[in-house]
C-alpha cells in the first residue's frame, strides 16, 4: 500500500526509510517516529540447535527412508550409525494429544483442543538403532532447532505422539514419546536497535520528557523511496533507553531501544532490502542475482504486496527457467510468470507434503510455458518432499498445477 500524505508527511531532503507504529482498539494508527535509518536491525541468527531421541519410532514414507539409508551406511553390531554420517530429513513436525472418540492414527494433528505441536527446523538424522522392548521399532535420534511449547506436562497413557511431513503435511509414523523435547527454551535475544535520524510524534515526545514504562508495543515498518509499505517487522516493546541530537541535524534525534524485534533479517540478504527500497522491480529476473537466502527475502517481499497489481489477464505465461537452480527460484519466477516482475503466485506448496487442501485453484485457469525447463529438473533432480519421498521436486510441481487446472507446457 501507498502511505497516506497526512500521516507519513517527511519534509526534508533524507529519504523516509522506517515509521514506527501502533494501532488503537477502534482501528486508530498512532505514529510514534519517522526515521531516515536504523542500525541493527539486520542480525545473524544464532545457532540454537538441540538433539532429542524418538522412543520406539515407527516411521513410514520418505522417514522410514531416511532411517533406512542412514542405518545402511555403516551399521555397528547393535544397529546404530557408525561414521557413516547423518541424514537431512526436510520438514518435520511432531504433535502429541489425546485422541478424539471415533478418531484413527490417519486423522489429521489436531483431534484435540489441547493438542502440543513443535516444528523441527533443518532436521538432521544422527542416529537410529532398533528400540529395546520391539526391534522392528526404533530408537532415532534428531538434531534440530526446536520451536514449540517448552513447559512439561504428564501425558496420558492414550496420548498419541505423531510425526508429520512439515506443516499441513501428511503423517510420517508415530512414536512412545520424544526425549528431551519438553526443555526450557528461551527466546532468541533481541539486542538493542538504534533509529537514526527520527522525527518523533507527539506520543514519543511526550515520553521523552516522561520517562515512564509501560506496556506500549510498537510495530516497524520498512519503506521504499515511493513511500509504500515494504515490510512489517513484529511487535517489539517500545522501550527508548537513550536519545541524542541526531548528526543528520534539524530537530531529528537518535533513538535506543532496549529490544528489537526478536527476528531480524540476516545481514546477507540486506541486498535485497536496498534493491526494494528503490521500489518493486520493473524488469523480470532482477531477483536471479541474488543467492538463495536472498532470493527466499524476493519472495518473501512479493508476498508481502500479493494483491498490489494483481495477477496478469493473459491466459498465456511465460516462465523463465533459465535461473530456476534451487526452490526459491522457482518459487520467484513462477510468481513473475503470474503475476509480472515482483509478483507473487498465491498457492499452498504444503500440498506437495500431503495437505488436505490439495492445492489452491487460481482465479481463472491459463497455460504456463515453462522455457528451459531442463534448467530445473537437473538441479532439483534430487530434492523431493512428498510424503513417500520418491517423486522429484519439480515432477511434484507439475502434478500440483496440472491438478488445480493450469495447463503446462514445458520448452
Amino acid at each position: 500500500m501507498l502511505v497516506e500524505e497526512a500521516v507519513w508527511t517527511w519534509e526534508r531532503a533524507l529519504p523516509l526509510k522506517y515509521v514506527l507504529v501502533s494501532e488503537e482498539w477502534d482501528g486508530e494508527l498512532i505514529v510514534w517516529a519517522r526515521c531516515a535509518d536504523a542500525d541493527g536491525l539486520f542480525v545473524e541468527p544464532a545457532p540454537r540447535r538441540e538433539r532429542l531421541t524418538l522412543v520406539e519410532c515407527a516411521p513410514t514414507g520418505r522417514l522410514r527412508k531416511a532411517v533406512e539409508r542412514v542405518r545402511h551406511r555403516s551399521p555397528a553390531p547393535d544397529g546404530s550409525v557408525g561414521p557413516g554420517g547423518p541424514g537431512r530429513l526436510g520438514q518435520l513436525d511432531l504433535v502429541v494429544d489425546r485422541p478424539e472418540p471415533g478418531t484413527g492414527p490417519e486423522d489429521g494433528p489436531f483431534c484435540s483442543p489441547d493438542a502440543h505441536r513443535w516444528q523441527l527446523l533443518d532436521p538432521v538424522l544422527l542416529d537410529c538403532r532398533p528400540s529395546a522392548r520391539d526391534a522392528s521399532l526404533f530408537d532415532v535420534t534428531v538434531e534440530a532447532e526446536i520451536d514449540g511449547p517448552v513447559w512439561h506436562r504428564a501425558e496420558p497413557a492414550d496420548a498419541r505422539w505423531r510425526l508429520f511431513n512439515g506443516a499441513g503435511g501428511a503423517g510420517l509414523g508415530n512414536c512412545l514419546r520424544a526425549d528431551g523435547l519438553y526443555a526450557h527454551r528461551p527466546l532468541p535475544s533481541a539486542p538493542p536497535l538504534r533509529l537514526i535520524g527520527c522525527e518523533p510524534g507527539e506520543r514519543l515526545l511526550n515520553r521523552l520528557v516522561r520517562s515512564r514504562a509501560d506496556g506500549d508495543r510498537v510495530t516497524l515498518l520498512a519503506l521504499d523511496r515511493s513511500g509504500r509499505v515494504m515490510r512489517h517487522q513484529e511487535h517489539m516493546p517500545l522501550g527508548v533507553v537513550a536519545s541524542r541530537p541526531s548528526a543528520l541535524g534539524g530537530a531529528l534525534v537518535d533513538l535506543w531501544l532496549g529490544e528489537g524485534p526478536a527476528v531480524r533479517p540476516a545481514p546477507a540478504v540486506r541486498p535485497v532490502w536496498d534493491a526494494w527500497f528503490e521500489g518493486p522491480p520493473a524488469e523480470r529476473g532482477a531477483w536471479a542475482a541474488f543467492p538463495p537466502e536472498g532470493r527466499a527475502e524476493w519472495a518473501a517481499f512479493a508476498a508481502a504486496r500479493q494483491g498490489a497489481d494483481g495477477p496478469l489477464p493473459d491466459p498465456v505465461r511465460h516462465l523463465d527457467g533459465r535461473h530456476i537452480t534451487d526452490v526459491q527460484a522457482l518459487v520467484c519466477a513462477l510468481g513473475e510468470a503470474v503475476a509480472g516482475p515482483g509478483g507473487h503466485y498465491q498457492q499452498c506448496w504444503g500440498a506437495l507434503r500431503g495437505c488436505v487442501c490439495g492445492g489452491e485453484r487460481p482465479p481463472a485457469p491459463f497455460t504456463l510455458v515453462w522455457h528451459d525447463a531442463e534448467v530445473a529438473g537437473r538441479a532439483l533432480a534430487s530434492v523431493s518432499v512428498d510424503t513417500a519421498g520418491e517423486t522429484p521436486y519439480v515432477d511434484d510441481v507439475l502434478r500440483l498445477l496440472e491438478k488445480v487446472g493450469i495447463t503446462v507446457e514445458l520448452r
